[in-house]
């Protein structure tokens, strides 16, 4: 009997091991964030007649909107540059927008005689975590590819939110260590063999 009982406590101290240990390992990420845009576009025929022809690229930056995007805790781009390729294969020099602070844009003008097959944002958010691009339909790319336009979404860098079922499994695991102390401390004032370790 007293053997069953102390493989009894033994599975129980390790289920609540296992349990404990696996809860700590639920967490969620902070959520992705809009913080500007891209956008590719091309000249019209009446522009092309005053001089401006081709392809022209703008990045807006409102990652201090508070309306759709981070608010108080926007954060300039740094380091802005765009990366054209050709359709013959061609890379050509990087157009270079600089620093765009929020509430800004800036756009590159005038790229006539330059057939484009991909346009690629570069730049460095001050704010630490990851960013993409997502197209009009949501889906993640890496540049466009003719004229159109590009989300901006930030992800901050890893935070680990505790989920109420960690909170839970952390305060159950407490408990149930309180439990075998409670236990352990009533055997000795009792006089009677730790339950764990009888025979």
């Amino acid at each position: 009997m007293n053997k069953n009982k102390k493989i009894a406590r033994s599975a129980r101290w390790a289920t609540s091991t296992v349990a404990f240990l696996g809860c700590l390992l639920i967490h969620t990420n902070a959520g992705a964030i809009p913080i500007g845009d891209f956008n590719w576009s091309e000249h019209t025929d009446s522009e092309c007649d005053s001089g401006l022809c081709g392809a022209f690229f703008s990045v807006d930056n409102f990652s201090d909107d508070p309306d759709f995007s981070l608010g108080p805790p926007g954060a300039s781009f740094f380091n802005v540059s765009v990366d054209l390729l050709t359709s013959g294969g061609v890379l050509l020099a990087p157009l270079v927008l600089g620093d765009i602070d929020p509430g800004a844009g800036q756009s590159i003008d005038d790229l006539s005689g330059a057939a484009l097959a991909s346009a690629a944002l570069t730049f460095t958010f001050g704010l630490p975590g990851s960013i993409q691009l997502l197209d009009e339909a949501g889906n993640v790319v890496t540049s466009l590819t003719g004229p159109g336009s590009a989300l901006i979404d930030y992800t901050a860098a890893a935070v680990v939110v505790p989920e109420p079922s960690t909170l839970l499994c952390f305060v159950g695991g407490l408990v149930a260590l309180a439990y075998e102390r409670r236990i352990k401390r009533r055997n000795r004032a009792s006089g009677r063999p730790d339950r764990m370790l009888a025979a």
